[in-house]
């Protein structure tokens, strides 16, 4: 592995600490920036930035683990405890917030992480002018400017809260004296290209209020590079070099730590008439917006039959199932179903389409009723197919082959589902009508080992769902552990690893399944396939009547043999036949429905 550490590259000097290296040395690529590292970060075609390849530094991004081969973004994230791609912001550079060692210097300085993801990006209607403002830090920045048409490559941060908090501080956006308001640029007018084709919906650019200084003509000045900006400058106004000096040596120096002496400078530009408009306010808006990255979704055009994946609410019910919420309009669509298949449409046609997981359809309420361009997807069936927030995914009508009764539903509450990744049956199972679960999963589906649950596979071309019942056998560790020392690599390989082919960690709770019951619940030639299983309740009802008939029984005796009445034993049965399936129907929904009960009033 080469070296990538700062110092390595070149990239170590901040203009922090060098004023007159501003704007710094940026990347000549993407990269993320960790700790003393600026390590490589390799586009993948057509995905979101959380699926992109980043090298591991020697010693892994977790203590004590060694580094082999890229691994995808938001897996060296999580491994690092940094926060996710999606949960970050964009901000566009045109000065030293490119540079990885201004960056550093900035974070850690506030006791803040500098782990940083830096993309290179193909950004048209931005130019690289000159701030109208003398920096205590003894330099004068750059400032963007509007350029209609014309393209250049800047860097783009993906700063997490604490960072955009301290940059917004250095940028002094809630400052009322401050130079600068953050701004959400639109993608119609700023196209914004990754290396992976992703068009960006949006990313958000610091801009001057006071504007930018001009080159004479009344049109934005370029910023050239510190030495030479400082030296024209100074050619061009006897106050700025009273002031300040003779050279860019003794601009820096005079102005570096002197507040009252930059504000003089800053207030010079203006009595001399060296502003212009940015042509960017016209974006600012009364406050600075907080959209993260995963819910700006891409402004590329969707694949005929698509919609742009966005998140379900953290707030929302699913009662028990993982869902797919979308508008009235797209329910019409699909023909009102209760049910769907969701797919990613980024994986490669004559593989997605083998890969999907079911989910149960809700018309949501806050989702305008014509919205057609994009739908919400539960956590765990984006991490069953591999989907990014703002990534295409296609949605079509299942149906199971029996719909619920509204009795069961009041007998036994809502059903709890959990969506299980499939795995080829261990030879301990092998021709065994059965399926292996762990521990976890048996408790969270409230079963123990030896129960029937339920099983809904993958539907065929007339949309209905195989549906299979069989019995859950608790897997051992050595089953498991077994294989997860086998299965890695994509979709071609034997036993195929959600990380390598799908990008996603960690993984749904695994089931293990003989391959002719694969057949059974439509998954032939379907690697990484995922199924929903939940509880027999049927089973669950026979297996609790069969203890309390019994304790039913007994206690009949002892009534006729205490009351001789005929109409009083009759009517004493009756109670007793009420209380058990009182007892029986408390018992199945505490253990069948793992379901959170508010102690209290609600916040509003």
């Amino acid at each position: 592995m080469d070296d990538r550490t700062l110092e390595a590259l070149g990239l170590s000097e901040a203009p922090r600490e060098h004023p007159l290296s501003y704007p710094g040395v940026w990347p000549t690529e993407s990269g993320l920036l960790h700790e003393n590292r600026f390590l490589r970060l390799r586009p993948i075609p057509n995905r979101r930035l959380a699926k992109w390849l980043v090298e591991q530094p020697p010693g892994g991004f977790r203590a004590g683990a060694a580094g082999h081969g890229p691994v995808p973004l938001n897996y060296a994230l999580m491994c690092a405890n940094q926060t996710l791609v999606g949960d970050r912001f964009p901000v566009i550079s045109v000065g030293s917030n490119a540079c990885p060692a201004q960056l550093r210097h900035k974070m850690e300085g506030l006791g803040v992480s500098s782990t940083i993801p830096i993309v290179k990006a193909r950004v048209t209607g931005i130019g690289i002018g000159v701030s109208a403002y003398v920096s205590p830090l003894g330099y004068v920045s750059s400032s963007p400017f509007h350029t209609p048409g014309v393209s250049r490559d800047l860097f783009i941060t993906w700063l997490d809260a604490a960072q955009l908090e301290i940059v917004d501080a250095s940028e002094g956006i809630f400052d009322p004296d401050g130079e600068y308001d953050r701004v959400l640029l639109p993608p119609e007018d700023f196209p914004m290209e990754l290396a992976s084709g992703e068009l960006l919906g949006g990313a958000y650019l610091y801009v001057h209020r006071y504007g930018v200084i001009h080159d004479g003509s009344g049109a934005p000045r370029a910023h050239p590079g510190e030495r030479r900006l400082l030296t024209e400058l100074l050619s061009e106004s006897r106050q700025l070099r009273e002031w300040f000096g003779d050279t860019p040596e003794e601009f820096s120096t005079r102005a570096r730590g002197n507040e009252q002496l930059c504000e003089k400078g800053t207030r010079l530009f203006a009595d001399e008439g060296r502003l212009t408009d940015s042509g960017l306010r016209q974006y600012v808006t009364g406050e600075p917006a907080r959209t993260v990255y995963d819910d700006i979704h891409p402004a590329n055009s969707l694949p005929a039959g698509s919609y742009h994946t966005g998140r379900t609410p953290d707030a929302f019910d699913q009662r028990g199932a993982g869902v797919v919420r979308l508008s009235r309009a797209v329910s019409a669509a699909l023909g009102d179903p209760q049910f769907a298949i969701v797919q990613n449409t980024q994986i490669p046609a004559a593989r997605h389409e083998r890969l999907g997981a079911l989910a149960t359809v809700i018309v949501a309420a806050d989702i305008p009723a014509q919205e057609d361009r994009s739908v919400q997807v539960d956590h765990s069936l984006r991490v069953g197919v591999g989907l990014e927030p703002g990534e295409a995914v296609s949605v079509r009508a299942a149906r199971l082959p029996r719909v619920r009764s509204r009795w069961q539903e009041r007998f036994f509450g809502p059903v709890s589902y959990l969506t299980c990744r499939v795995q080829d049956g261990d030879r301990a199972s092998a021709e065994q009508e059965v399926c292996l679960l762990d521990t976890l999963t048996l408790e969270l589906l409230g079963v123990t080992s030896g129960d029937v649950v339920v099983l809904e596979g993958f539907p065929g071309s007339d949309g209905v769902v195989p549906v299979l019942q069989l019995k859950a056998i608790r897997t051992s560790d050595e089953v498991q552990g077994r294989r997860k020392e086998l299965h890695g690599g994509d979709m071609t390989s034997r036993y195929p690893s959600s990380l390598d082919a799908l990008g996603t960690f960690p993984d749904l709770p695994w089931v293990f399944l003989d391959r002719r019951l694969w057949s059974g619940l439509g998954l032939e030639g379907q690697w990484l396939a995922t199924v929903r299983i939940r509880c027999s309740r049927s089973y669950q009802l026979k297996k609790e009547l069969r203890e309390m008939v019994f304790l039913l029984g007994i206690a009949f005796i002892g009534v006729v043999t205490v009351l001789n009445s005929v109409v009083w034993q009759a009517a004493s049965l009756a109670v007793l036949v009420l209380l058990v399936g009182f007892v029986v129907n408390v018992r199945l929904r505490s253990r069948l429905n793992q379901r959170a009960r508010r102690i209290g009033p609600r916040r509003t």
